[in-house]
């Protein structure tokens, strides 16, 4: 548990301090800003349902050892979070103004163009994260390590890659691309162990 959670330490605020550094020396230190700012919100109410999932999921996950329970859990809690996630995205999406006026200033409404692909991605994140929590309740260290680096190194690339087709707004494309094949691999990758409990 200590190595997983080491590296998931490492891991992100590298990568956010690579992509912040590529964003202001390649587009401008403003759109920096921006992009850091809508992932404080998507951080800050994604809090809400990840703590939960620590709380109950986690602990849940981590005492069964029956396949038919397994998988009537995981169906059970994607049953009740991917509605209210989904909720949350599509509320905050139709008062982005009002939220950026709010939390930030005028000076922010550019960062606007930008909640549509971030949160898509979040309602990808949290569906990924049911399956991923599966890989720390079952102590599948390798697979975790792996998959945190490798999806890491992934969303710099596409994150380049977009930025530089789309601009700014190509960073959160390639935040809903990346957790969209992170949920493809973690769906295979788990399915095998799920059924043959």
């Amino acid at each position: 548990y200590s190595l997983m959670a080491l590296v998931s330490a490492i891991s992100l605020p590298l990568t956010h301090i690579y992509l912040r550094n590529y964003i202001g020396s390649n587009i401008g230190w403003d759109e920096a800003g921006y992009w850091q700012a809508i992932w404080k919100i998507s951080e800050t109410y994604l809090m809400l349902v990840t703590t939960t999932l620590s709380i109950y999921y986690l602990p849940k996950l981590a005492s069964i050892h029956d396949a038919d329970e397994l998988k009537k859990e995981i169906f059970y809690v994607y049953k009740i979070v991917m509605p209210i996630v989904i909720l949350m995205a599509v509320l905050i999406f139709l008062s982005k103004t009002l939220i950026i006026l709010i939390l930030f200033s005028d000076a922010f409404i550019p960062m606007s163009n930008l909640f549509l692909f971030q949160l898509m991605g979040d309602v990808v994140k949290i569906a990924s994260w049911l399956l991923g929590f599966i890989m720390i309740a079952k102590s599948m260290t390798k697979l975790f390590v792996f998959s945190e680096i490798f999806f890491k190194l992934t969303f710099i690339a596409i994150s380049i890659l977009l930025m530089q087709i789309y601009g700014l707004v190509g960073i959160t494309m390639a935040f809903l691309v990346n957790y969209i094949l992170y949920f493809t691999f973690l769906y295979f990758s788990l399915r095998g162990y799920i059924n043959a409990k």
